[in-house]
């Protein structure tokens, strides 16, 4: 850590190929916005997509495939 921010991440899923981050955001997502935004930012500037599926969403599979395939 320098200045109390993380040198990394470890997103919940991440394709080389498509440069795609994917992440599953549950319930402490809702506390934590704004480090969220600026890991977003972060990865963003690396040239990475990066997709937010909460985990409510996962109960329609088909939805959160169609989410992903927009960014495809």
């Amino acid at each position: 850590m320098i200045n109390n921010c993380r040198l990394f991440f470890i997103a919940d899923f991440y394709c080389a190929e498509k440069k795609l981050v994917i992440e599953i955001d549950g319930k402490i997502h809702d506390f934590q916005k704004d480090y969220d935004q600026r890991k977003d930012e972060i990865l963003s500037n690396m040239d990475l997509k990066v997709v937010r599926i909460k985990n409510e969403e996962m109960k329609n599979v088909g939805k959160v495939l169609e989410k992903i395939s927009e960014f495809l």
